[in-house]
């Protein structure tokens, strides 16, 4: 199944395909898409159906590693530069302990990622050593990066100040699009959490020994398939207030029933009984709901429930009320003037005086005749009708603030709600009295402030004493059915919906049930290739081990996540792998694990870091190591870290291909030094060497194997210089491949390809190497094309030598052809 195809459209395939019911259906759908489509549908109404899909911004260009430059970070003082071909292969750092080779492991995914898995779970202590003791204040990272078919380089820089925190450095990101604040700029950090392509010593044990959880996360994010747990948990959520309700509804019945049948009162009774039926007549209980009180209330009673529901305003309302009647009353006195008669007539006059002047310009004023209407008065005039405009507008709204709170002060007077009846012993009396006093409210705003705080706290002192004395005597008289009718009201109100919450509740289960079922196999279909390809690491790895290793599978959700990996041992089924294996074995498995995730078809990072891997494993399980990165090697960068020389130990005793060694070494004031270990030019010579020295085998056996050997590093120098020159230029790494595949028919054409990257100008190479470098170029590649000839029989150590000489030739060619523009090819 591919990772990329649309799951929208599986699940709308699966769902006709189980014959799902529409009211099923369309609730997935709905889900797959936001909260506002799972409301509609659950409500009834037509949803979008437009589900999200995940971020399209990953990138697809394939990304190398180029490059890790380290000043003033952990083991390294100086700054020093790990360079690595930004093409596949493989690359072995070797040092031992403190050397500083994990940090450059750790520089580089600091800088790409923030943080490093190495410091994970520890304490403070880690995080507080991570600067250089010896490199004063310089303190950087810088990681290159070669984007397939992009000439210019992605250069990542993490710099700190002086005093800076490990969390505060400065970050930098420069590509061909320009000057970037991060790599989320470019569409990469959600891809480098997606596909990590580090993997510490520390992370490997993890990967195993950690909680199931976390490595289910990790694998899951992978596969693709978000969408449908975000489905499921808005499903959850949605489903979690229906259910509460159903619960509590029921919950409440339960003990509605318990207290109505205590009560001595006959409404109580038939309705207690009504809500012990497993499904209670709702209409029955509404019934005894609107039944009248009982005929024997008299007035006393009905004046009393009225008093006791009276609400009157707060005393305090009604003092805030009379203070704004005091501010307003003041403002608008004050602003008064503003209203007065002369000055709207002056402001009238001055308009209509403006308007003149306007529209006959300067001259004697029309009114006095002695007066001039000129620019100077036009300016005092218009500021004068200013002013007098603002003054009117702050009176008016000074008397509108006024006659609003006169408003409501009234309103509060007339509405205010006093139950009328007389009965004995009731003491309503007072009330009606402070009412009535209440009521004949004067005039004036000041006095009716001060009539308000005056008479309302009467009132409402009136009001507390008639209420108490109402409550007291309810007390006594009710059966408790008043209270428990406004219970019970509330939850027949409930009761009524509780059918269409249970469908709905049921819809939703179902739409899980079926969502969560097709999930899991979706799941495990796309998690099959990884799980495939971790068996085959795993066959590798396991070399001697009796435990083998099943498809690994995603199981469960929520809590209850975990990854299973089914093994048998000797042929016995032993359920999940962890109980059974060794510590070895236990790494072997985190590799397996962690591999085919780093090189997803998707990832758009072509190299795999891996530092420490060799820990734990005995021999076997190292030499099955080296052939598992050699394979990956084949078509990704993969880089290891090592303080264990069994591994390329193990790389050089099996000849598993082209491999790079780096030892690191490091020397007083965290000196760090690089050197190449035998790369595969000096590799084939150095064999080459060692054969033509040994004077056991006869030259006419040993010339054809020397020259084949010479010709080998001839062939991997001018494959080197191939991939260099058009990576540096942006070739894509599948064209160069084809291009030196395709040039690999014969020597000519290879040694043409490295010196005018053009293959077809191999009748040009002998005249080239003649006029460039002499006759021992020359030799030495005759020699390698045809085999070994007679001047070389009798000195195959000669051959050897130049056959150094034209490697070291052609090394030098390249490095003195300037780098072509635009992509243009190299014509020499």
């Amino acid at each position: 199944m591919n990772r990329t195809e649309p799951l929208v459209e599986l699940i709308f395939d699966r769902l006709a395909a189980d014959r799902v019911p529409d009211d099923t259906a369309d609730l997935v759908l709905a889900a797959l898409g936001d909260d506002a489509d799972l409301d509609a549908a659950l409500a009834g109404r037509p949803a979008t159906l437009a589900p999200h899909r995940p971020a399209t911004d990953e990138p697809r260009e394939r990304i190398w590693l180029s490059s890790v430059t380290v000043a003033g970070f952990r083991g390294v003082g100086p700054e020093r530069t790990l360079d690595i071909e930004p093409a596949p292969g493989l690359t072995v750092v070797v040092g031992r302990n403190g050397s500083g080779k994990s940090s450059f492991a750790e520089a580089l995914e600091l800088a790409l990622t923030g943080d490093s898995a190495r410091w994970a779970d520890r304490n403070s202590v880690w995080r507080t050593g991570w600067r250089n003791l010896h490199a004063g204040d310089t303190c950087r990272i810088a990681v290159e990066l070669r984007v397939d078919g992009v000439a210019t380089p992605t250069t990542v820089t993490r710099s700190w100040a002086p005093d800076a925190e490990l969390t505060a450095a400065q970050v930098r990101v420069t590509s061909a699009g320009g000057t970037h604040h991060g790599l989320d700029e470019l569409g990469l950090d959600r891809p480098l959490a997606l596909y990590r392509p580090f993997l510490t010593a520390a992370e490997l044990g993890r990967l195993t020994a950690g909680t199931q959880s976390q490595l289910f996360d990790a694998l899951s994010a992978i596969l693709g398939l978000e969408a449908i747990t975000d489905a499921d948990r808005r499903l959850m959520n949605a489903a979690r207030p229906v259910e509460g309700t159903i619960k509590e509804v029921r919950a409440r019945r339960a003990a509605l029933a318990a207290a109505l049948g205590e009560l001595p009162d006959d409404r109580a009774t038939r309705a207690a009984k009504l809500l012990t039926a497993s499904r209670p007549d709702l209409d029955a209980v509404a019934a005894i709901l609107d039944e009248p009180d009982e005929p024997t209330a008299d007035e006393m009673m009905l004046l009393c429930r009225r008093l006791v529901a009276m609400r009157l305003p707060d005393g305090d309302e009604v003092t805030r009320l009379a203070e704004q009647l005091r501010t307003t009353a003041a403002e608008a006195r004050r602003q008064d003037g503003g209203r007065s008669r002369a000055s709207l007539r002056t402001a009238e006059l001055l308009r209509l005086a403006l308007e003149h002047h306007d529209d006959r310009g300067d001259g004697p004023c029309p009114v006095c005749a002695t007066g001039t209407l000129d620019g100077g008065w036009r300016t005092g005039a218009a500021a004068s009708l200013a002013e007098l405009r603002d003054r009117t507008l702050a009176a008016q709204a000074a008397a509108a603030r006024l006659n609003a709170a006169m408003q409501r002060a009234h309103h509060l007077i007339d509405d205010l709600a006093v139950p009328e009846g007389i009965a004995d012993d009731v003491p309503v009396g007072g009330l009606h009295e402070a009412a009535a006093a209440l009521r004949s409210a004067p005039g004036s705003p000041e006095e009716l402030a001060d009539h308000l705080t005056a008479r309302y706290p009467a009132v409402l002192e009136a009001a507390e004493h008639a209420r108490a004395y109402a409550t007291g005597f309810l007390r006594q008289r009710d059966t408790g059915w008043q209270a428990a009718a406004g219970e019970l009201r509330a939850w027949v109100d409930a009761a009524w919906t509780l059918p269409e919450r249970e469908q709905t509740l049921a819809r939703i289960k179902a739409a899980r049930a079926w969502l969560k079922a097709t999930g899991a196999q979706l799941r495990n279909q796309r998690l099959a290739p990884f799980a495939a390809h971790s068996q085959r690491i795993w066959a590798q790895l396991r070399q001697e081990s009796n435990v083998e290793l099943g498809a690994m599978t995603l199981e469960g959700t929520n809590t209850r996540r975990r990854v299973v990996f089914p093994v048998s041992v000797d042929g016995a089924d032993n359920g999940t792998a962890l109980g059974v294996m060794s510590q070895g074995e236990m790494h072997a498995l985190g590799l397996a694990t962690f591999l085919p995730r780093g090189c997803a078809a998707e990832s758009p990072f072509r190299f795999i870091v891996v530092d420490d891997p060799v820990q734990s494993m005995d021999p076997a399980k190292v030499e099955g190591l080296a052939r598992v990165l050699a394979e990956l090697a084949e078509q990704r960068q993969v880089v290891v870290f090592t303080h264990d020389t069994r591994l390329p130990d193990a790389l050089a005793r099996l000849d598993l291909g082209q491999s790079r060694i780096v030892e690191v070494t490091r020397a007083e004031r965290s000196v760090v030094t690089l050197r190449p270990g035998s790369d595969p030019v000096t590799r084939y010579l150095d064999d080459a060497y060692a054969l033509a020295r040994t004077e056991e085998i006869a030259a006419e056996v040993r010339g054809p194997v020397v020259a084949q050997l010479c010709r080998s590093a001839i062939e991997a120098a001018c494959h080197r210089i191939v991939w260099r020159r058009r990576v540096a230029r942006g070739v894509p790494h599948d064209t160069i491949e084809a291009a030196v595949v395709a040039a690999s028919r014969r020597l000519t054409t290879t040694v043409a390809l490295a010196l005018f990257d053009d293959a077809d100008r191999g009748g040009e190479v002998l005249g080239y190497l003649s006029r460039r470098h002499g006759s021992r170029a020359v030799g030495a590649y005759k020699a390698c094309k045809e085999g070994v000839h007679g001047a070389y029989l009798s000195d195959l150590p000669a051959l050897v030598a130049d056959a150094r000489h034209l490697a070291e030739a052609l090394r030098v060619h390249v490095a003195a052809v300037p780098a072509p523009r635009n992509g243009a090819e190299v014509r020499s």
